[in-house]
């Protein structure tokens, strides 16, 4: 592909990373169990407090590693309904996709992909093919906006004024100019600033002179636990939402559904009763083998079978903190499970990739193989788009990946 072509500009000036070299395409037989898989899982995460805690939202936080007094707050004004959202972080296994993580919050990132697929089918190496085979895609941002629209009290057809509102003290580090741009054609007016930034009138909600409808919550509950000032950083946006002048996208409890202890109360052999025939059915299809290191139990176990296993911090994002046992000697895991023993850490088995071949970068050059991390949307919708990273002829990696990944869109087949 050549991505110097035009189409490809706009899409290139928000992201410089370097790309593959063709799209990924699931097939429909792919697209359909992971439409059936992923909401499903997302709800299954959405529902175990009242599964496992009486419907005691703040005792689940507790337990799930969320213990700040801030968060408390935070939750007890800024909470609401579970909204269909999230990212969930795939690897495509021999016996088809299992999932290794779950983002649940409008903080999420990447929905700007949709915008590379347009730019590939410009593209006369690939737009012929993908319109003789049928190939077809999903644009993550167009499904979320019907989510926001949706979750938010708004019509199809309404274009409130969307505030995206940060952390005051979180370096703004998220470019969002393609976000913005992408809302912009949509028919939004989309404004961008930090929470000591909002003023509320008589008339409404304000950032800076510009009245809004919706906040959409860029910063992470994260932010909040980290803050001991969050109360009163928090105390303008709350007056808001209480006196119905604002609507929230996503409320602060989306976050707790994608800590990571959740997916190991979801694995944990002593809470399947909780769950039906049909989801334990998903779960056991989708879900690797999860526990949190709480329990010292398990100890031995994940000394003995490092090759197997992966270490990640229970609330993180990024695949910062991450540690794969089969990248460490077994002293350097030694001392990464006495590690996660002193904090919230889960431990997760490998969930072995299938490579995929890439093409050269030109005519010519060798093909690659590349594990890839796949991230798929999901909405109200249902399935919603993804994209994929990997690191070209490299072993397997779920750590974080950073620059030196490359990042393709996904397409999908129709047979």
């Amino acid at each position: 592909m050549n991505t110097d072509l035009s189409g490809y500009a706009r899409f290139r000036e928000w992201f410089t990373r370097p790309l593959l070299a063709r799209p990924t395409i699931l097939d429909d037989a792919q697209t359909r169990q992971l439409g059936t898989d992923l909401p499903a899982m997302l709800s299954i995460l959405q529902s175990l407090p009242q599964r496992l805690f009486d419907g005691d939202q703040l005792a689940f936080a507790r337990a799930i590693g969320w213990t700040q007094r801030s968060v408390a707050h935070a939750l007890e004004h800024l909470s609401g309904p579970p909204v269909p959202l999230g990212r969930a972080d795939l690897v495509n296994t021999p016996s088809g996709f299992q999932m290794v993580e779950y983002n649940t919050s409008s903080s999420l990132g990447s929905f700007e992909f949709g915008e590379l697929c347009r730019a590939v089918l410009t593209d006369d190496a690939f737009g012929p093919f993908a319109e003789s085979a049928g190939l077809y895609h999903v644009d993550p941002l167009a499904s979320m906006v019907d989510t926001l629209l949706s979750t938010t009290g708004h019509g199809p057809a309404d274009r409130p004024v969307i505030a995206l509102v940060e952390w005051p003290t979180t370096p703004i580090s998220v470019n969002s100019s393609l976000f913005v741009d992408l809302m912009v054609d949509l028919g939004f007016r989309v404004v961008a600033g930090t929470l000591d930034e909002l003023s509320l009138t008589g008339d409404g909600l304000f950032l800076g002179d510009v009245r809004i409808d919706i906040v959409y919550r860029v910063f992470l509950l994260k932010a909040i636990a980290d803050d001991p000032a969050a109360p009163e950083v928090l105390a303008t946006l709350i007056e808001a939402v209480r006196a119905g002048a604002v609507g929230l996208f996503s409320p602060v409890n989306a976050d707790l559904y994608g800590t990571k202890t959740c997916m190991a109360l979801v694995s944990d052999e002593r809470n399947r009763q909780r769950f039906t025939p049909g989801e334990l059915e998903i779960i056991d299809r989708v879900l690797p083998w999860t526990r949190s290191m709480a329990d010292p139990a398990i100890t031995e176990y994940v000394l003995a079978h490092r090759e197997e296993l992966v270490l990640k911090p229970s609330i993180g994002h990024a695949g910062l903190g991450v540690v794969a046992g089969w990248l460490r000697t077994p002293e350097e895991w030694a001392v990464d499970v006495r590690t996660a023993l002193r904090g919230e850490f889960v431990v997760q088995r490998r969930a072995r990739s299938v490579a995929e071949r890439f093409p050269g970068a030109a005519p010519g050059d060798p093909h690659s193989a590349c594990f890839l991390h796949w991230g798929m949307f999901v909405t109200g919708g249902g399935l919603a788009g993804g994209f994929v990273k990997g690191l070209l002829d490299r072993a397997q990696d779920v750590r974080y990946l950073g620059d030196g990944s490359h990042v393709g869109c996904v397409f999908h087949s129709t047979t």
